[in-house]
């Protein structure tokens, strides 16, 4: 049942917990325990099985991948790829045991329970399983890390595992240790548990509460989980932002934020005393960077930014923090605009209202990335802080310091937060300090000790040392906070063996999750050939900072073609297929069909872009001299035979960019071989993206169903993938159409050729975008405006042309979009190119849709009929029977 593997470090002893021996442990360790003894003294003769009504946490909680037992003296970890979760000595970093719990753990909570807290330190550990859609309970029956013992109550409904609800992603207990809280992120539900008999309370529907006012067809997603001090308030993150009450898609101000609170009664057993009581929302800020709007060389405007992607709230005080991904998809679209790295402070989270401070209190992280500090006369390197994921307090109030984790950069980011809950960069305006957990100069941090895509964070109770879990390497950082330098890593889970699949697939994670990325120095390399920081300009962000595990952020950015959401991978490649061949045509405008083509963004959106001067390039052009405007410092591609020079051509269409010459990746470890990073990047997309699970089965599924196939739904949407944008089986991936490959000769920054056999005109050009006479109705006009990015050419301003999607030439050819795969659909807002539905319902109203543009009969005129095909959209995954393409 359990795994122990005692350790001890050279030189390093471990004592039997005694009042000697507490003398003996580090300065931190010890004055946590004798918090923990002094609080517990009373209860020594207490019966093993009894519940202590006197157990506290003594401070907020909130969800977490990486948390400290109750007593300081174990750190435990969840490990999503391997179903496990590590608990790990504070004192010697040795890990003493692996246990076993559901798929995909995502969170994990700890709370005492009454019993000889001095002797064995038992408590509860509960652990969310995200794709599994559980909660497993291990007991832990000595916490004592020199005697520790565990097991899963297997008395605990299924075996040590409570299914609670789809896409189970954060657990967190109450600080008295009276309930435990799961967000079940699928299903729009907040699972209450009583801690103390172990059996259900119930499930708080988010999703129909004033929280989701005014539309309750909207997902909540709730993702993030905090708890007052008090126990009365449970609070709850939006994980998306939705658009605003009279906002619109493509702009940076269009969206909001949205907290919810819920008011909470632990000692209570009815699911009525757990009820959404305020809706705090998240404004726009402004976010210190400047914009060059009409590409003249000068930044003329002010950008603004809506935080987004909220995975976590931490409560200090009377202030909730709230890292995020902000989002500003205000044209142009470059990599110092688009995602920002913004803390958002909510005011008075501990009284009866609540607002949004983030006017007067929070951080753009990326701000104090502008001048790195000096450090012993020399410079640190310029990285910028993509990703800001999780947070954590040397100090419970006051003022004192912050670590905010920077899961794109695999940094952590130091800021001084005052006692009023202000925050503020270290140094000044322009700087704070960072702790890099992956630099290959520092053996401390490289190899095996590198840290990548750093999630969360614990920090000590004297604030002196932080343990930070990296998702990528699977490892944790141990971190000396006076020192601000990592003093230890410890691998929590195994990495893939040498040569099989899944250690390509890792180092596909690394490309998509990092916003810097280390490569092999390739032979024949020059001196100053540079190997690191070439995934984004200064590390700005990531793959992941506009798809989120693959799947999306929910914005509408303003493409050259257009408006464009973030497309989610999940459905890219066949799910039932043994080889996963089968792929559908990428871009809503059918403009790629290899994920090798996203070099481009990497390039040119998350990159500098094209040189302003072009260089020599290699790779065959007809210039008696080649040369490329291709920055060899970015990218992953390289010059076929000159590694120093860029490629000379990269494009979507026309040369194939799959199996090129490119840079590679060796991860630790004895036997390893140097893997392709571009494309381990396809692989890790074509095998690693999860589908999200669907919402829990309602009657109304089966009758969708059929509504579906009588409605001719899946003429469109049929098939392994639920798109029929799927690319020729005979087509081999590294080779175009040799005909039909540009429909017709795009303006001026509208972009490169695309397969127009693969676009379905349903009428939805210009749909729901104010005052263009495409509305649906019954919904808010809140769709992107349809313009391609304009600028100059050859030194004239030309007005933005439109976008892709319309027949611009009148050829016949360029009306309509890819389809999209319905796969997950409930989860992945807003729908749409342009994001004119925030929900299916809307997506259904829309006659045009259901039509296929009048070509087909309208047998879902009724609303009654729609609500069920809804129902049934919202329970396809992976696991869904296929509706063949009739």
């Amino acid at each position: 049942m359990r795994e122990v593997r005692p350790f001890v470090r050279a030189g390093a002893r471990i004592l039997p917990f005694t009042s000697a021996a507490l003398g003996s442990l580090r300065p931190w360790a010890a004055i946590t325990l004798a918090v923990g003894l002094a609080a517990c003294s009373s209860n020594s003769g207490s019966d093993e099985s009894a519940e202590d009504e006197d157990v506290t946490l003594g401070k907020p909680t909130h969800s977490q991948p990486i948390k400290l037992a109750p007593d300081g003296r174990l750190v435990w970890v969840v490990n999503p790829a391997s179903d496990s979760v590590s608990v790990i000595r504070a004192d010697t970093y040795a890990k003493i045991a692996t246990i076993p719990v559901g798929d995909e753990p995502q969170s994990i909570t700890l709370r005492p329970r009454k019993n000889d807290y001095r002797k064995k330190f038992p408590y509860d550990a509960y652990v969310a399983n995200a794709a599994a859609g559980t909660v497993t309970l291990v007991r832990i029956k000595d916490g004592d890390p020199d005697h520790f013992d565990w097991e899963v109550d297997e008395n605990f409904y299924n075996k040590g595992s409570l299914a609670t609800g789809s896409e189970p992603w954060s657990v967190v207990s109450s600080p008295d240790g009276r309930r435990i809280f799961v967000a079940n992120s699928g299903q729009d539900t907040v699972t209450v548990i009583d801690a103390r008999s172990r059996k259900l309370v119930g499930h708080v529907d988010l999703r129909n509460s004033l929280c989701n006012a005014p539309d309750s067809g909207r997902r909540f997603q709730p993702r993030g989980l905090a708890v007052t001090l008090d126990n009365t308030k449970l609070y709850v993150t939006r994980f998306l932002s939705f658009t605003k009450p009279g906002g619109q898609q493509g702009v940076d101000d269009g969206k909001e934020g949205l907290v919810c609170r819920i008011d909470i009664d632990t000692r209570s057993t009815d699911i009525g005393d757990f009820q959404p009581a305020a809706a705090i929302t998240l404004a726009h800020q402004k976010t210190g960077f400047r914009a060059d709007t009409n590409n003249d060389g000068q930044e003329d405007a002010d950008t603004f930014a809506y935080p987004n992607q909220l995975q976590t709230i931490v409560l200090r005080g009377d202030q909730a923090f709230l890292p995020n991904i902000a989002a500003s998809p205000s044209p142009p679209l470059k990599f110092n605009g688009d995602t920002q790295a913004f803390v958002n402070v909510i005011d008075g989270v501990t009284g009866g209202q609540q607002t949004d401070a983030s006017a007067t209190k929070f951080l753009n992280l990326h701000l104090g990335a502008q001048d790195p500090e000096t450090v012993n006369g020399v410079a640190k390197k310029k990285l910028f802080f993509a990703n800001a994921w999780d947070m954590a307090f040397t100090t419970p109030s006051g003022d004192g310091t912050a670590y905010v984790v920077s899961a794109g950069s695999d940094l952590l980011v130091k800021v001084n937060v005052a006692g009023d809950g202000k925050l503020s960069l270290t140094a000044d305006e322009n700087t704070t300090r960072y702790i890099d957990l992956n630099d290959p100069s520092n053996p401390a941090t490289s190899g095996a000790n590198a840290g990548k895509n750093p999630q969360g964070i614990s920090i000590t109770g004297d604030g002196k040392y932080a343990f930070v879990a990296n998702f990528v390497s699977r490892n944790m950082s141990v971190v000396k906070l006076d020192e601000d330098k990592v003093v230890a890593t410890v691998q929590t889970s195994d990495l893939p063996a040498p040569g099989t699949k899944e250690e390509e697939v890792i180092v596909g994670a690394e490309m998509f999750f990092s916003s810097r990325g280390h490569f092999d120095v390739p032979a024949g390399a020059a001196p100053d050939f540079s190997a690191d920081e070439r995934l984004s300009n200064l590390a700005w962000q990531s793959c992941s900072s506009c798809h989120f595990k693959g799947l999306t952020d929910g914005v509408v950015w303003t493409f050259p073609p257009g408006p464009r959401k973030s497309i989610p991978l999940n459905g890219t490649f066949n799910p039932h297929s043994a080889t996963h061949a089968e792929q559908r045509v990428l871009n809503y405008s059918a403009q790629r069909i290899n994920v090798e083509d996203f070099e481009l963004n990497i390039r040119n959106v998350s990159g500098p872009g094209p040189l302003a001067n072009a260089v020599p390039c290699d790779g065959g052009t007809n210039q008696a001299v080649p040369t490329s405007r291709n920055d060899p410092k970015h990218g992953l591609l390289l010059g076929v035979g000159d590694v120093n020079t860029p490629p000379c051509v990269i494009q979507d269409l026309g040369l194939p960019n799959k199996d090129r010459a490119q840079l590679t990746v060796t991860l630790p470890g004895t036997g390893r071989q140097p893997i392709p990073a571009l494309t381990a990047l396809r692989e890790w997309s074509k095998l690693a993206v999860r589908t999200p699970r669907g919402a829990t089965k309602a009657e109304d599924v089966a009758e969708g169903r059929a509504l579906f196939e009588q409605a001719g739904c899946a003429k469109c949407h049929g098939g392994d993938q639920w798109t029929v944008s799927i690319l020729p089986a005979d087509l081999p991936q590294d080779q175009t159409p040799p005909d039909n490959r540009k429909a017709t000769e795009p303006p001026p920054f509208v972009g490169a050729p695309y397969l127009p056999e693969f676009l379905k005109d349903i009428g939805s050009y210009n749909l729901g975008v104010p005052g263009l006479n495409n509305p649906i109705a019954g919904f808010p006009e809140i769709g992107a405006v349809e313009k391609a990015t304009g600028g100059l050419v050859g030194g004239v301003f030309n007005p933005a042309p439109d976008g892709l999607g319309i027949d611009a030439n009148n050829d016949g050819k360029g009306n309509g979009f890819a389809v999209s795969s319905l796969l997950g659909i409930h989860l992945l807002p807003p729908y749409g190119h342009n994001g004119a539905c925030e929900t299916l319902a809307c997506v259904l109203s829309d006659a045009n849709h259901r039509t296929g543009k009048g070509t087909s009969a309208d047998v879902l005129g009724n609303e009654a009929d729609r609500a069920k095909l809804e129902a049934f959209l919202e329970s396809i995954d992976v696991d869904t029977e296929v509706v063949p393409v009739p």
